[in-house]
């Protein structure tokens, strides 16, 4: 399961980071924003590959998606703080240093969310 959430998140990295990159290192769109962007990319992507890849999952999307978004929220918020603190506070190099930070440690804590909240077993009602 763990290689399959890693290939997920390498997937959803690229969405993420590379629109991220994209938007701010070629049409000149602050850090803050094109991560933000980049990560609506990263979530479908993520949703998809983890409910269907990752957990084969077969509850209903109803239940599933709410939580993931609310996982992906957490990521996101992990994610900008970061971004802030990082290039905006500290002046670390987006490209460099802070988004690859931010692309190792986040997925840790989205991890745990997904295995034990996000996807875990229904018990039957």
């Amino acid at each position: 399961m763990l290689i399959r959430y890693g290939l997920v998140g390498v997937a959803a990295t690229i969405a993420h980071f590379g629109t991220g990159l994209l938007l701010h290192e070629k049409l000149g769109w602050l850090a803050f924003w094109a991560h933000a962007t980049g990560f609506v990319g990263g979530l479908l992507t993520a949703y998809a590959g983890h409910y269907y890849f990752t957990f084969k999952d077969d509850q209903a999307h109803q239940k599933r998606f709410p939580k993931f978004v609310v996982s992906s929220l957490t990521a996101l918020f992990l994610h900008q703080g970061g971004v802030y603190l990082f290039v905006h506070q500290w002046g670390w190099d987006y490209k460099t240093l802070a988004g690859p930070v931010l692309m190792v440690s986040v997925p840790v804590v989205t991890f745990v969310m997904a295995k034990f909240w996000v996807f875990a077993p229904q018990k039957p009602e």
